[in-house]
């Protein structure tokens, strides 16, 4: 059974004191975290919570709901018809195959730069200076030509310095069956349009808060040609100003409940993660997976034991290959009929589409306002069989909660919770034949989970 516990994490990230170009001729400015809105207080999320008896097997945590009035109005911000406006937008721009024009007004992916371009700077002029936009030239070379392109950037500033960011990234080109021909019709309607719909989406509703960590929304350009502008940003700006990042979360195709063979499948998304099961990007997918199944999110994840289905790729490739954990979240089941040059607005569902971003920025919110997770956990022999799980106190925090990995398993299936001031649980449970890691969250005065420890392998 999955984990009962509602409840949201955050990885406490943000992006102090770093460079970052702030147009296609502009020097790189410099981002500084600003303080925190006193009258946009963030979301409260209630849970319901259970302390384990000492010794035997940790109870599971009863399913609460949120009781944050504030998450329920960012979420009910995200629409359909607003995502769906932006997925045709970009399908009337005829094509957006990086060798298609960039002199049109109104075709080619030069109009689709400008316009998702204009729409984070619409973006940043409602924010109240908490979302700055700018684009990140480079060049791409595919079938002999080489073009100038952007990546479409916007910041959200954290007010916690010295952490690493989130990196949420979605490709704008499109593709036709014959990846060669720059002219023909690509809408791009689900792949990857509804990705792009998400980032924007989760830009207009993040950027009314102020979160602790620093949020770095991407639309990349050149995807498709073996993802030149994802390679790029990390190379000129990630690495070239060493900027900390946390995750990047690579949302590519999120429209569609089908397959070719009629099955549907309307309540999960699946996250793909870079192996093995101990890397950075497996474990940050590990993490991610607890969010979904412990709290209210619309849809649920299928965690998959892969950097991508075979034989594919995306963007989240390019961060793995440079050391930073990265996955990505795509609809349930693959639609093949109508993609590439097919792949039109009517196939996207809509109210998936709407629960994928729900979903999404939920998830991401979590991910930029948490406590930092407790140091030194240890499991001490205490003799007779009794073990002692124990960890630092957290400044700041309400409680704790404990997520325990069964051997055998690739995700935490069981969890329990600790109260205010309770830093240590007795357990013979405690032992590497049932319990492959043990992970400790802190919780915040808001009752929102902060990141999941590093696994601490049970001796």
């Amino acid at each position: 059974m999955k984990r009962l516990l509602l409840l949201s994490l955050l990885l406490v990230t943000a992006l102090a004191g770093c460079n970052l170009g702030m147009s296609d001729d502009a020097g790189p400015a410099t981002i500084q975290p600003r303080p925190q809105i006193t009258d946009q207080p963030l979301p409260t999320l209630g849970y319901s919570t259970q302390i384990p008896q000492t010794g035997g097997t940790p109870a599971p945590t009863p399913i609460s709901q949120i009781s944050g009035a504030q998450l329920y109005t960012l979420l009910n911000q995200v629409t359909a018809n607003s995502l769906l406006n932006t997925i045709t937008t970009l399908q009337n721009f005829k094509t957006r195959h990086v060798n298609s024009t960039q002199s049109s007004a109104t075709e080619g992916i030069g109009a689709a730069a400008n316009w998702l371009y204009g729409e984070f700077l619409k973006i940043q002029d409602q924010s109240r200076g908490n979302f700055q936009a700018f684009t990140h030239p480079f060049k791409a070379t595919y079938n002999g030509q080489t073009t100038d392109q952007r990546n479409i950037v916007g910041i959200i500033n954290g007010t916690l310095p010295n952490t690493p960011a989130i990196v949420i990234g979605a490709h704008y080109d499109s593709r036709t069956d014959d990846l060669t021909d720059a002219a023909g019709v690509a809408p791009g309607a689900d792949d990857n349009g509804s990705g792009v719909a998400a980032v924007l989406e989760m830009a207009r509703v993040l950027s009314q808060l102020r979160p602790r960590s620093t949020i770095i929304l991407v639309l990349f350009s050149a995807e498709e040609v073996n993802r030149q502008g994802s390679t790029a940003f990390v190379r000129d700006y990630i690495k070239f100003y060493n900027i900390p990042v946390r995750v990047m979360i690579n949302i590519d195709t999120v429209g569609s409940t089908n397959d070719r063979f009629g099955n549907v499948n309307d309540h999960e998304l699946r996250i793909f993660s870079a192996g093995p099961d101990t890397s950075p990007s497996r474990d940050m997918a590990r993490m991610i997976d607890f969010i979904t199944d412990n709290h209210s999110t619309d849809l649920k994840l299928i965690f998959v034991e892969d950097i991508d289905r075979e034989g594919r790729f995306g963007d989240h490739f390019s961060f793995s290959e440079a050391g930073i954990p990265a996955v990505r979240i795509i609809e349930a089941l693959e639609d093949h009929t109508n993609r590439e040059g097919r792949d039109w607005v009517q196939y996207i569902e809509p109210d998936y589409l709407r629960k994928s971003v729900r979903t999404l920025t939920t998830m991401v919110l979590a991910l930029a306002d948490g406590l930092p997770y407790p140091q030194t956990i240890v499991v001490r022999d205490m003799g007779d069989g009794m073990r002692r799980l124990v960890w630092e106190q957290v400044e700041g925090a309400t409680g704790y909660i404990v997520a325990l990995r069964r051997v055998g398993d690739v995700t935490f299936e069981q969890q329990f919770s600790a109260g205010t001031g309770t830093t240590a649980f007795d357990c013979d449970c405690f032992t590497s034949d049932r319990f492959r890691g043990i992970s400790v969250a802190a919780i915040n005065e808001n009752g929102i989970m902060g990141p999941l420890s590093p696994e601490v392998v049970v001796p």
